[in-house]
């Protein structure tokens, strides 16, 4: 249970800590709203140093720009109310979608430079004059909070990100052999299933933990390097299981492995059941001398067969690499004992993929909820309007990277009127009787260190947040005592009210879902496979390859809402792969056995760029192709063997094709 884990509680005392530092400061500085300096402290903290160091430094810069954007929005638009409503919609729209598109740290300043701007810019609306020094007063209590607390976790027991980096790449290796040896024994079932899904998703989570390395000093750092070897090689890891398990169900139906490549699917699944890891440098040498055998009279089983044996030696490859990497990230070693095996460079480079088309609408529906709220504040000339506006626009953000935020608005929503019950209940039961800052502490202690342990946990992380955020706000605590209900009860509900309009302009707006999202990237994966295809092409092999491996990360989280969509995506990566190795090999080829690969390749590339199903004759072509490939002392090998697996991930259910290589083609 999280209430008694102690890396929780240690979490929740360090930021109940730098709460009350960053609120003794902001009294002592006098500042006017000592309060957002304790809120902040709430929303930028996190369990890990280095991610409290990362999202400091890019809330501050967010902070920056947001006010900058305030002081020059205000004063010029004040007088035209449905102007100053229509910038500030539009400039946290455009702060949203740059955001969404820079899934690093980075995008986290683009956020906030939207909502600061609204959170600053509302409340000055009766004011105008008076903007300078509004935004200068929160900038100063938002640093408050975000210095306060990157002090206290770098001082007291601060935990680094490296060991969670290093802990949770030892996990996903143990989690890739037992996926790869069910794919040995053709285990199919679904504890295989979810340990596939957990390889796709956890490469996204290392690769965002690794993220924060940059921000903390020391050795730490030094490991960035070798995550960045690590990664493409763990994707790698990925297409590769899933042609082995395709190899392995296709033998299967055609009377199993020869002696031989079963004795060494043997060997490799008793090297991946080992206790500990050993170097499969011999079992790779006899895979060699065994795919070095002639293919002149080579069946279809004998294709499969040896396309097996090309993936367990790959992948034998992959793991050594993986397992180096990972003892230098436990040992924080500043280099390998050994080189790397597998050449990952020319086949694979890490880039993000960018769905500007839904950042677009994500930003749009912040946009017009921004508006919706506004309209309705000037229309009714509610005087708490502001805190509305405030935070539709705060909500609205949070949340908008969610393919479906409407349920966690909601909840943030719900769990912000119950941080306002809360609030009231110090306000006018436990403030009046409050006389120093030591007995205010103490006051404060039993409901913001439970705020902490509930943001510390991942599943009640959306309790704990709104908690500790609006509690703090709703409190609205200064030097000196003084409650208003009826304003109290004003800003409470406006806050409410806010969020919900949020959570209504989202499912209004928002109606794609999950879904929607990962038929996106199955379609965005065809058009890169027509690149891949395209015989004409010169590089970027690598690029598109790393587009399909960051769109099947993606599509991970989501595989809940389309049952097919990831075997569809798995497929689709292995085809690239596949495409690629063809569209390379082809150069070596005779005229013949080109112009079939050709024919092929072209045939391939205008199905996906229509994006329809693939036809009958599109497998045909690929049969030709294959009959006309003659395996002449391995010259033709590489296009061969692309072919099969590129004909396997295709046409999975397709009949094993007629093949006599009976001499050079015609």
């Amino acid at each position: 249970m999280f209430l008694i884990r102690a890396e929780n509680w240690l979490f929740s005392i360090k930021t109940f800590l730098a709460g009350m530092l960053a609120l003794a400061v902001a009294f002592w500085l006098d500042l006017p709203r000592p309060y957002w300096a304790l809120a902040t402290v709430y929303i930028a903290s996190q369990p890990l140093t280095g991610a409290t160091h990362s999202k400091a430094v890019f809330r501050a810069i967010g902070t920056f720009a947001g006010a900058g954007a305030a002081v020059a929005m205000v004063p010029n638009l004040v007088n035209g109310p449905l102007l100053l409503t229509l910038a500030i919609a539009l400039w946290s729209g455009l702060c949203l979608y740059l955001s969404l598109l820079d899934r690093s740290p980075r995008g986290y300043a683009f956020m906030l430079a939207g909502y600061t701007t609204a959170i600053i810019g509302f409340p000055a609306v009766d004011a105008p004059a008076d903007i300078f020094s509004l935004a200068l007063s929160r900038t100063e209590e938002i640093l408050v909070g975000i210095a306060s607390a990157a002090f206290v976790s770098s001082v007291i027991f601060p935990r680094s990100v490296g060991p969670a980096v290093a802990g949770r790449v030892a996990l996903w290796i143990k989690d890739a052999k037992l996926n790869l040896n069910d794919a040995l024994h053709s285990e199919t079932t679904a504890l295989g299933k979810s340990h596939w899904l957990r390889l796709a998703a956890d490469t996204t989570v290392i690769e965002g933990l690794a993220a924060h390395l940059g921000f903390e000093a020391g050795s730490d750092r030094r490991m960035l390097s070798q995550v960045r070897r690590l990664l493409p090689r763990m994707l790698m890891v990925l297409p590769e299981i899933s042609a082995v398990s395709d190899c392995v169900g296709e033998l299967s139906s055609l009377g199993g492995p020869s002696p031989q490549a079963a004795a060494l699917i043997g060997r490799l699944s008793d090297i991946l059941t080992s206790p500990s890891w050993t170097s499969g440098s011999a079992l790779r040498d006899d895979i060699d001398a065994r795919i070095g055998a002639s293919l002149q009279q080579a069946s279809w089983r004998e294709l499969i067969e040896l396309n097996l044996l090309v993936r367990l030696r790959d992948l034998s490859e992959l793991l050594d690499d993986c397992e180096a990497l990972a003892a230098a990230l436990a040992a924080d070693a500043r280099s390998l004992q050994a080189p790397l095996l597998f050449p990952i460079d020319s086949r694979l480079s890490r880039i993000h993929h960018k769905d500007r088309g839904a950042a677009l609408l994500a930003s749009a529906t912040l946009s017009a909820a921004i508006v919706i709220c506004c309209l309705f504040w000037i229309l009714a000339d509610w005087r708490d309007g502001a805190s509305a506006a405030m935070m539709t626009a705060v909500a609205a953000s949070l949340f908008a990277a969610q393919d479906d935020p409407t349920p966690a608005i909601a909840k943030f929503a719900l769990w912000s009127a119950t941080a306002v019950a809360v609030a009231g209940v110090y306000m006018f039961f436990v403030l009046p009787r409050i006389h120093s800052f030591e007995t205010l502490a103490i006051a404060l202690a039993p409901s913001f260190l439970l705020f902490g342990l509930l943001i510390a946990e991942p599943k009640t992380f959306l309790i704990g947040l709104p908690l500790g955020l609006i509690t703090a706000s709703a409190m609205a605590l200064q030097e000196t005592y003084a409650a208003d209900a009826e304003a109290f009860l004003n800003s409470g509900l406006a806050m409410v009210v806010g969020m919900t309009l949020a959570a209504a302009a989202t499912a209004i707006f928002r109606v794609t879902g999950a879904e929607w999202q990962a038929a996106r990237f199955v379609r965005a994966n065809k058009v890169a496979l027509a690149e891949a295809a395209n015989i004409k092409g010169r590089g970027g092999e690598a690029r598109i390859m790393g587009l399909m491996f960051d769109r099947l990360s993606l599509l991970a989280p989501v595989v809940h809402a389309s049952h097919e969509a990831m075997p569809d995506a798995m497929r689709q990566l292995r085809a690239g792969f596949n495409l690629l190795d063809a569209r390379r090999a082809r150069m070596a080829l005779g005229p013949g056995p080109r112009r079939r690969l050709d024919a092929a390749l072209m045939r391939l590339e205008r199905q996906f760029e229509r994006g329809l199903p693939l036809t009958e004759e599109a497998l045909v072509a690929l049969n030709r192709a294959l009959q006309a490939l003659r395996a002449d002392e391995g010259r033709d090998r590489d296009a061969l063997l692309a072919l099969v697996g590129l004909r396997r991930c295709l046409f999975p259910t397709a009949p094993p094709p007629s093949l006599v290589f009976s001499g050079p083609p015609s």
